[in-house]
């Protein structure tokens, strides 16, 4: 008699432990699937007219990065990223990407590199730099 209250204690346990288990696996996959589409949203495409615009060196890995500042049409400055293999002069209007990260609490802003008909013009200027 003892065995069997046991053994029915036993399966009450482990199917009190079963329903918390998929409650939590149920609460992590809707997680994901709000990060996921939180995270998923269009860039917005924005203008500006850049400010600073040369390459740095990291002193700790010798790199060199671009590091670009543009004005936005709202007053506001912002340091873009840049995958480019060359900079926009001092003064160009550029186009954006912003996209908000980390639930909107941080702004990126990306820039692509110059559009087609700028390539040869912003090739030419780098070569030809000093």
């Amino acid at each position: 008699m003892r065995s069997s209250h046991a053994r029915l204690d036993r399966r009450h346990r482990f199917m009190r432990s079963g329903v918390i288990t998929a409650l939590g696996l149920a609460a992590i996959a809707l997680g994901g699937a709000f990060v996921v589409h939180q995270s998923g949203r269009d860039a917005r495409h924005i203008a500006g007219t850049v400010e600073t615009a040369d390459w740095r060196l990291n002193d700790e890995t010798g790199h060199v990065y671009p590091f670009i500042e543009v004005r936005l049409e709202d007053g506001s400055a912002v340091r873009v990223g840049n995958a480019a293999p060359v900079l926009p002069a001092i003064g160009d209007r550029i186009t954006l990407r912003e996209r908000g990260m980390l639930f909107d609490t941080m702004t990126v802003y990306e820039w692509d590199g110059p559009e087609q008909g700028e390539v040869q013009r912003a090739t030419y200027t780098q070569a030809s730099a000093p």
